[in-house]
């Protein structure tokens, strides 16, 4: 009997495409969410798929620690709480200025990584010997060269990551930002494999490549969404990097469940093939920094009262 699998941002695009794929495939799904219209639809989307998809709903906002940590409280509280695995899906690419989180945190930061983070360690207990956790990430961590010109990350404390200054008033800072969170993404997958692989536990890092056909250049200007979105087929079929949604969310899938990667773990995939990631991701004073700073972080978010959204 298959466990579920969990994945964050389902409700469109690449996790939507992918919860579609586990559930033809007789995957119990948990979707997690922050809008419950979109939510439901999603569940009305994947069962003209597959009829007969075991769903749950669960109300999950990356954005604020303490929803994260109420989700957490859900699914230890379900009749059988144990998963499958967790696909860390859901991010964010902010272009026009800076935002908080709810806790105070740039919001970048506070989705792509900090939310991820609590929301996986937060469940480790629901996790035994052969589940997997899969951090969808970018090729953006590696750089312009692997990335068509998006901007490099520009690593450093990652209490300063997740503290909003003046930056971010410009477009390339906001892509700074979002590539910088990614490679966060790998360093937590790589240190997570570390950290669980005794108990036998795999984790991976994924990148989907670059999909015209979803939403994360919503929070660019309109012209660029529009034109984007009318390139989106001449984009797929000339760009090296760039895939559909539905490919990409079968591999993604495959890593989250196929058999024949039981026992790979602390990898980076892009698309199907396991490469190398960026030579700054393997520095492990690095990750084990980051894991240090975030559990600080949320510790910390716990005592201070949230930051108002404006």
């Amino acid at each position: 009997m298959n466990l579920p699998v969990l994945i964050t941002g389902a409700s469109s695009g690449l996790g939507l495409e992918t919860a579609k794929v586990l559930a033809a495939e007789n995957f119990p799904l948990i979707l997690g969410c922050h809008d419950d219209e979109k939510a439901k639809a999603a569940v009305r989307c994947i069962r003209e798929h597959a009829p007969g998809a075991e769903i749950e709903l669960l109300d999950l906002e990356l954005a604020s620690l303490d929803a994260v940590r109420a989700a957490v409280e859900t699914l230890h509280r379900r009749e059988q709480p144990r998963l499958g695995a967790i696909v860390c899906n859901a991010g964010l690419q902010i272009v026009d200025r800076v935002r908080t989180s709810q806790d105070g945190y740039e919001l970048t930061f506070a989705v792509n990584h900090l939310g991820h983070f609590a929301l996986v360690t937060g469940c480790a207990d629901l996790l035994e010997a052969g589940a997997r956790v899969v951090m969808v990430s970018s090729d953006v961590h590696q750089g312009p060269r692997k990335s068509m010109g998006f901007p490099a990350p520009q690593w450093r404390d990652p209490r300063e990551l997740a503290s909003p200054d003046d930056r971010g008033a410009a477009g390339r800072d906001g892509r700074i930002a979002y590539s910088t969170s990614k490679l966060a993404n790998v360093y937590f997958a790589y240190e997570l494999a570390r950290r669980w692989g005794e108990r036998g536990i795999t984790v991976t890092a994924f990148d989907p490549g670059l999909m015209p056909e979803t939403g994360l250049s919503r929070g660019y200007p309109a012209p660029a969404r529009i034109g984007f979105r009318l390139l989106a087929p001449l984009l797929i079929r000339v760009m090296p990097i760039a895939r559909t949604v539905t490919r990409s969310a079968a591999d993604l899938a495959r890593l989250a469940t196929a058999p024949e990667l039981a026992d790979v773990t602390g990898k980076y995939f892009t698309g199907a093939a396991e490469v190398p990631s960026a030579p700054e991701s393997y520095d492990q004073d690095r990750a084990a920094e980051l894991w240090r700073v975030s559990e600080d972080l949320i510790a910390t978010a716990r005592r201070v009262p949230p930051v108002e959204r404006r």
